[in-house]
């Protein structure tokens, strides 16, 4: 009976909150906590080069959890996390590849959370996403790009690509059978055509936005239009294909049909040099960016392959990377990075042209 009873005080007193918590709502009107700013006031942040040289890029802010979207909670939230708990938040675990869409909609690629994590940095909601068809998950997702409404994700287990809406339903997939390690992915939107890196076959492999095969491009080689397990890619508003050459130490730059154009870096410790060249982007001037996961930085170039400047060392803090891999750059020029053992995307911005 003693037992009985005490449930039942609890149960009411339960019952007290909850009717306290709706005169709370009735006053409140459902308001939220102030969201802040999501991004860190321009006063604190770093830039480089720094002083006294005049700044081009400037650190923004890190996303690193669904915290980090700092949304506010509601009267109504309040009340439901303070009886049935707060629920679990969305982490990121080795985020691979990053990418935004028109929308202000973050899309990561988490290789060791086998997810794709969807940060909508102006609604300040945060999804993950997964299931394919039946019981089947992603496995090891690597490298995405926006296509329109969709979204192409590389999963390197499955040795396929994953085509899902951008709130997570799956589509098809395409490229199963012909894929030994597929890795990094790029669109262009001007022919409607796909591109994958296969990096254990060394080549590229092309496919149509509905994911019908077209052709190979390169083998392996050291000669240019040859590769060594290459790993991402990119294309620029032009058309232009750039592709990480990883384990030749250089970016090669390509037509869209796959001729060579040039290519520029080697193996070295000196700027203009890599040691393990991954993520590829571009930005609206032309210029070419590239993280270095030994380098633990950034390096950018222009047009022709010459160095501009580079940012990021190793480090935990602001503006420093641990094993960083994917870039992407929006069309305000904002850069965003996958620091994939730091387990966060780091945000940046170009604060003008960046000249020889």
């Amino acid at each position: 009976m003693a037992t009985q009873k005490r449930f039942t005080e609890v149960q009411i007193s339960l019952v007290k909150l909850y009717v306290l918590g709706l005169v709370l709502l009735s006053f409140c009107g459902g308001c939220a906590s102030d969201r802040g700013d999501l991004f860190f006031p321009p006063d604190a942040l770093r830039a480089w080069p720094e002083p006294p040289e005049r700044p081009r890029v400037r650190y923004l802010g890190t996303i690193s959890t669904e915290a980090d979207l700092k949304r506010g909670v509601s009267w109504g939230q309040g009340l439901g996390e303070l009886i049935f708990g707060k629920k679990e938040i969305g982490v990121l675990v080795a985020p691979y590849a990053v990418a935004i869409d028109r929308d202000n909609r973050l899309f990561v690629t988490d290789t060791a959370g086998a997810v794709v994590h969807v940060f909508d940095l102006n609604r300040r909601t945060y999804k993950q996403f997964a299931g394919l068809l039946g019981q089947e998950k992603l496995l090891q997702p690597v490298s995405l790009a926006i296509v329109d409404d969709w979204v192409y994700i590389v999963d390197s287990a499955l040795r396929k690509v994953c085509v899902f809406d951008k709130n997570g339903r799956f589509i098809f997939s395409f490229g199963g059978g012909l894929f030994t390690r597929p890795s990094g992915i790029a669109y262009w939107h001007g022919d409607k055509t796909v591109y994958v890196t296969d990096t254990a076959a060394h080549n590229i492999h092309v496919f149509t936005r509905e994911g019908k095969f077209i052709q190979k491009i390169g083998a392996r080689g050291l000669n240019p239009g040859m590769f060594n397990f290459p790993t991402h890619l990119c294309v620029d508003k032009t058309g232009t294909l750039y592709v990480s050459d990883t384990l030749n130490y250089r970016i090669q730059v390509l037509t869209r049909e796959g001729r060579f154009l040039r290519m520029f870096g080697r193996q070295g410790d000196r700027p203009g040099s890599f040691a393990h060249p991954c993520g590829v982007a571009t930005d609206s001037f032309g210029n070419i960016y590239a993280t270095d996961r030994q380098f633990e930085n950034v390096q950018i170039f222009n047009r022709q392959g010459d160095i501009l400047m580079a940012f990021g060392e190793e480090g935990t803090q602001p503006g420093q990377f641990w094993l960083p891999a994917g870039i992407f750059i929006d069309d305000r020029n904002r850069i965003y990075i996958a620091d994939s053992f730091n387990k966060r995307i780091q945000v940046f911005e170009l604060l003008e042209k960046i000249e020889k």
